[in-house]
């Protein structure tokens, strides 16, 4: 698992390196498209929208963009009473737009 784990951040890494020169809203707002097609809402809410019980309201001003993206596709690591589901089918693409528009939200 931790092989598997760190092929993955290796790949990710890869993956965002590969779009730095993307401009840098445009990757948001695709994370902002992932994050109501992998319905996040369902657990989290942004700005009073979705459920009230783990909003991530300013978390871009409170976590860095590695720690979202631990908490996205480990969150037993970051936390081990968390029981929040792990979205390991997400592509490397859509990961690093769903990190880049969270972490937007400041």
């Amino acid at each position: 698992m931790a092989l598997a784990t760190g092929v993955l951040l290796l790949l990710l890494s890869i993956a965002f390196a590969a779009r730095a020169d993307e401009d840098p809203s445009r990757i948001a707002e695709r994370g902002q498209a992932v994050y109501r097609e992998a319905k996040c809402q369902s657990c989290h809410s942004i700005g009073g929208v979705g459920s009230k019980r783990y909003p991530l309201d300013g978390v871009g001003a409170k976590l860095s963009p590695d720690d979202i993206r631990k908490w996205i596709v480990a969150p037993r690591e970051m936390n081990a009473k968390v029981n929040k589901p792990r979205f390991e089918s997400l592509s490397a693409e859509d990961l690093t737009a769903l990190v880049a528009y969270l972490a937007s939200l400041r």
